[in-house]
């Protein structure tokens, strides 16, 4: 299991538990996104963009010339992953930005929301093999 994915389950697995115990839904939110990130970059990392090798979000930034990881991710998983994904993406960065730097309440539905685009795009990254091999 590579580091990124160790991570993103690690985060993914706070986020579940604070929803399942209906608390603190800002840091449901905050963790699925987190959790993304890391999932979004183990499937999408390293990549050759432009003819130049990018190890890293930072290097993706500097082809991309564009002025920070966030949006570098977001411009990278939307182009690679498809706008399905890109779409519950940005939606989970701007909605754990507002509520890391806006306010902490936020409504049960937000928290589940924020579920499930995680599943969704967990699921995206890590497809069920077996099931792949049923079809």
């Amino acid at each position: 299991m590579s580091k990124k994915k160790e991570h993103g389950d690690r985060n993914k697995s706070l986020s579940d538990k604070l929803l399942q115990e209906k608390v603190y839904y800002d840091w449901t939110i905050t963790t699925a996104f987190y959790s993304v990130i890391h999932f979004v970059e183990d499937v999408l990392l390293p990549v050759t963009i432009e003819g130049q090798y990018c190890k890293c979000i930072a290097d993706v930034r500097k082809v991309y010339k564009m002025n920070g990881r966030h949006e570098a991710r977001s411009y990278l998983v939307t182009e690679v992953l498809g706008p399905g994904i890109g779409v519950k993406y940005n939606w989970l960065d701007d909605k754990s930005r507002y509520a890391r730097y806006q306010t902490f309440k936020l409504q049960p539905a937000d928290a589940l929301k924020a579920q499930e685009f995680l599943n969704f795009i967990h699921k995206q990254c890590y497809p069920d093999k077996t099931a792949n091999e049923k079809k």
